[in-house]
């Protein structure tokens, strides 16, 4: 895992909580570079959407096991599909804990039906109700458009009356974009004091360049994939003059009277943002951000996994053989100890 360098061990990220300015602003690209940008975020939604498409088609039989009890749309965002997963354990009249899921995709990419065989397991296997939440995608919808949608779908899933959920369990989760959009909403009112529990997955916590770590090489020595994508999501997310100390953009800048009491963050060692991550759930628990934690700790409602020889993503990406055997139980198991947290 990456260390810090002396010029980032300086406290530094908002207001809010007590500290520095952000940065100055990166200086206004030309128009060539932004066209180009543009043309290539474009490029990759157009591709990601078409191969996403041809997977769901050749996989149709085996992804109907994981499919949604329901999909809804809330008044507040009739545009946008939410889909519901009830245990299929279900009984007339039973209540369940509530898991309100964000999936990722950079803030560009994706929609929640990714996160369907997860969010499918989870309720069937632990006994959660799992409302995956959507949101609209940069770069037509910039920040904070998706802080502002994932919020207000979320107010409405606590209002459901149709849901069988105990409002005394009711927890937030996401992946990468996900999990930032977690930290940020769970900073917001009509979700703050009702949700108890947070756990971000290998979520971006800092824009303001602070906390950067290290591309790395994965285990099978491939780059990390956020390596080229990364600028790509950002310029696509982020609005020019952008205060990237906005706690709502960088979770990391929020004081701890902002968040949830519980939080559980998990990280994957040779993720780019696994050292922002590590970094924040620190310094929410009153840890010092340069302490030698290793990497499965937990203090005052502060805990931290890192999963070891994974990359960003290993969650949703198949392997083949005996690698999909090990990823597979290594997620068997990271689900339970998730699901174990949150019923404490």
């Amino acid at each position: 895992m990456a260390t810090i360098s002396p010029q980032k061990t300086a406290v530094g990220t908002s207001e809010a909580a007590g500290l520095s300015p952000s940065p100055a602003p990166p200086e206004r690209l030309s128009l060539f570079t932004r066209a180009r940008l543009f043309l290539k975020i474009w490029a990759m939604k157009i591709q990601v959407k078409v191969l996403v498409g041809l997977m769901r088609t050749f996989n149709a039989s085996k992804l109907r096991k994981t499919l949604p009890t329901y999909t809804k749309r809330y008044e507040v965002r009739p545009m946008l599909e939410n889909r519901v997963f009830i245990p299929s354990s279900a009984q007339p009249g039973a209540k369940h804990p509530l898991f309100m899921v964000i999936h990722g995709g950079g803030f560009v990419l994706m929609d929640p039906t990714m996160d369907d065989p997860i969010n499918r397991k989870f309720a069937d296997e632990h006994g959660f109700v799992v409302v995956s939440i959507n949101y609209r995608k940069a770069p037509s919808y910039p920040f904070p458009t998706a802080v502002h949608d994932a919020a207000e779908i979320a107010r409405a899933v606590l209002a459901d009356a149709d849901l069988p959920v105990d409002h005394s369990k009711v927890a937030l989760g996401g992946f990468s974009a996900g999990g930032n959009l977690t930290l940020a909403i769970a900073q917001l009112p009509g979700i703050k004091e009702k949700v108890k529990s947070l756990v971000p997955v290998y979520p971006v916590v800092d824009f303001t360049g602070r906390y950067e770590g290290e591309f790395r090489p994965g285990p099978d020595g491939k780059p990390d994939m956020l390596q080229d994508t990364a600028p790509l999501f950002n310029w696509a997310y982020l609005p020019e003059g952008q205060d990237r100390t906005d706690p709502l953009l960088s979770p990391i800048c929020a004081g701890r009277d902002r968040l949830p009491q519980r939080i559980f963050f998990i990280g994957a060692e040779y993720d780019y943002l696994c050292f922002q991550a590590e970094i924040m759930a620190r310094k929410l628990a009153g840890l010092d951000e340069t302490a030698d934690t290793g990497p499965d700790w937990e203090k005052n409602g502060i805990k931290w996994r890192m999963v070891p020889n994974v990359t960003h993503g290993w969650t949703h990406m198949p392997k083949q053989g005996e690698e999909e055997v090990q990823r597979k139980e290594g997620l068997e198991v990271l689900y339970k100890e998730i699901a174990d947290w949150l019923k404490q």
